[in-house]
């Protein structure tokens, strides 16, 4: 894979970590104000690193 890419996907999986930080504050604030549902935004959240972790792999596969 050429180092451009693999810069790239490291970027993502930083990114990927920093989403599903986000995602468990969320979380801990929904249960700390008594939800019983998580909020749409973890929702979302959830969402969009999935989609970054499709990203990420789409790219490793680029350097098979």
């Amino acid at each position: 894979m050429s180092s451009e890419i693999e810069e790239i996907r490291s970027q993502i999986e930083g990114l990927v970590e920093k989403i599903a930080d986000l995602a468990m504050q969320d979380l801990r604030e929904t249960i700390e104000a008594g939800e019983e549902k998580s909020s749409s935004k973890e929702k979302q959240l959830i969402r969009a690193r999935r989609s970054l972790e499709k990203a990420s792999h789409l790219l490793s596969d680029l350097g098979d």
